[in-house]
């Protein structure tokens, strides 16, 4: 009998330890885990990012709104019918939110059993401000003209009531959109919200472009503004290119090996392949060079070109290639080609620093000058370099040797002036007149709408 009553105490002993040790938070404590990924800046058009974590599974979350006047705003609000141990949760709200400081609470229980069947629940509160208002954004510069591949500046004034995320000049052209940097002018304006943008209308088929000034705040509110610009398109010059067995078997192959190609098969279909994919992985390239560039104008007055050089091809040349009298290729010279005298010493045409120093392709051996503000220049078909990657150099400088590496046939210089990675019109910045009037008069021009407009302000 004695022996019976110890089994039935023992017995009761393990069931009430199995229930204290299931059903109750002794011993499995709240595990929910929240994390808000969201800007500190919110809006019905910014997306609300929450991390939920539970090793029981998520049931329910309900989020909502306490402005700063107390009013209470439901945003998110839902019961699963599939408890996940992990949720990523993102949403807009669709309910207009008011103008200021807010807390956002995000509410979560869990399908646990271990807290008296009632599973755990969670509160987590993040102060937020509420902004509904876009940025402002003026244009302080008028009406601009630009040629086909041609270069133009464009001065604006932004500003908004917490941070400016994203800010870019938007040129629409044949069904797409290139982005172009903005950057903060305080060396020229001496004020945090001027912004300047070169851009360029790149050669196009539809011979359409659009051009706007696009900013959106960190609550996600967006702002368009069109910038008025009238253009006209390029004078296109062509020529034809006979391209032999020998050019191939010297040229081709060597930057075939150079860059570790294998053969494709026939000498033309080595050609192919070098003048199609090597060239636009060389322009891809670049554009990551040049996708970064300092907030400063380092260059001063017109380019220079290559001393005592002729010119004997031009931007924007549409190239014929032709192989054993047949027409194989076509594409669009977008630089200058300059001879001068065999291993020519390559001048500097502006102030700036060296951010690229090696091997490029089609280019051989090459240098890219960064200029300031995303202008940049290129230097191709060189032997030597006597400046390096992260050197400062002087205008007119002599930085390198001309040579024929590469895809040239001849020694000479292949010269590009680029904004953003996208190619330019060198001519306009050899042009001190050109300069003068749709760059320095540009700025003088904002610095007395700029002036004009915080007088007014005050």
């Amino acid at each position: 009998m004695k022996r019976h009553r110890v089994v039935i105490l023992v017995a009761v002993i393990l069931v009430a330890f199995f229930v204290v040790f299931q059903y109750t938070p002794l011993f499995h404590g709240n595990r929910i885990r929240v994390i808000l990924k969201s800007p500190r800046y919110i809006s019905n058009k910014s997306y609300v990012d929450v991390n939920l974590s539970d090793p029981y599974g998520v049931k329910r979350v309900c989020i909502y709104l306490l402005s700063s006047g107390g009013v209470k705003i439901d945003v998110f609000r839902k019961t699963f019918e599939v408890f996940k141990p992990e949720l990523h949760l993102r949403f807009k709200p669709d309910k207009i939110l008011p103008q200021g400081r807010a807390r956002l609470v995000v509410y979560v229980e869990d399908d646990s059993t271990h807290n008296f069947f009632g599973g755990f629940s969670k509160k987590a509160v993040y102060r937020v401000i509420v902004d509904n208002t876009p940025p402002d954004v003026y244009l302080l510069s008028g009406t601009d003209f630009i040629r086909e591949g041609g270069t133009a500046l464009v001065v604006f004034y932004a500003k908004d009531n917490g941070k400016i995320k994203d800010l870019s000049l938007n040129v629409r052209f044949d069904g797409r959109v290139v982005r172009f940097k903005s950057y903060l002018a305080r060396s020229i304006f001496h004020d945090d919200h001027v912004f300047v943008s070169f851009f360029t209308y790149p050669i196009s088929r539809s011979k359409r472009w659009s051009t706007y000034v696009v900013a959106e705040d960190e609550a996600g509110n967006i702002t368009k503004v069109h910038v008025p610009v009238y253009y006209s398109l390029l004078h296109e010059k062509s020529s034809r290119i006979r391209i032999s067995d020998s050019f191939i078997e010297t040229k081709v192959l060597t930057i075939m090996r150079r860059l570790g190609i294998h053969k494709r098969g026939s000498l033309l279909e080595d050609f192919l392949y070098v003048n199609d994919v090597v060239r636009r992985e060389d322009s891809d390239r670049i554009k990551g060079i040049c996708n970064h560039s300092v907030d400063r104008m380092m260059w001063h007055g017109a380019f220079s070109q290559l001393f005592g050089s002729e010119v004997t091809s031009v931007f924007g040349e549409k190239r014929y290639y032709y192989y054993k009298g047949r027409h194989i290729d076509t594409k669009y010279h977008m630089g200058y080609d300059l001879a001068s005298v065999r291993n020519a010493k390559v001048n500097a045409a502006n102030s700036g620093v060296v951010v690229f120093e090696g091997y490029l392709g089609i280019y051989g051996n090459a240098l890219i000058l960064d200029h300031g503000f995303g202008i940049f220049s290129l230097y191709g078909h060189l032997s030597s370099f006597l400046v390096h990657e992260g050197d400062r150099v002087k205008k007119n400088q002599i930085i390198a040797i001309t040579d024929a590496t590469g895809l040239a046939a001849g020694d000479h210089l292949h010269f590009d002036v680029l904004v953003d990675g996208y190619y330019v019109n060198p001519l306009e910045f050899w042009d001190p007149h050109w300069l003068k009037v749709h760059v320095v008069l540009k700025i003088d021009k904002a610095k007395a709408r700029l002036s004009v407009m915080v007088k007014h302000s005050k």
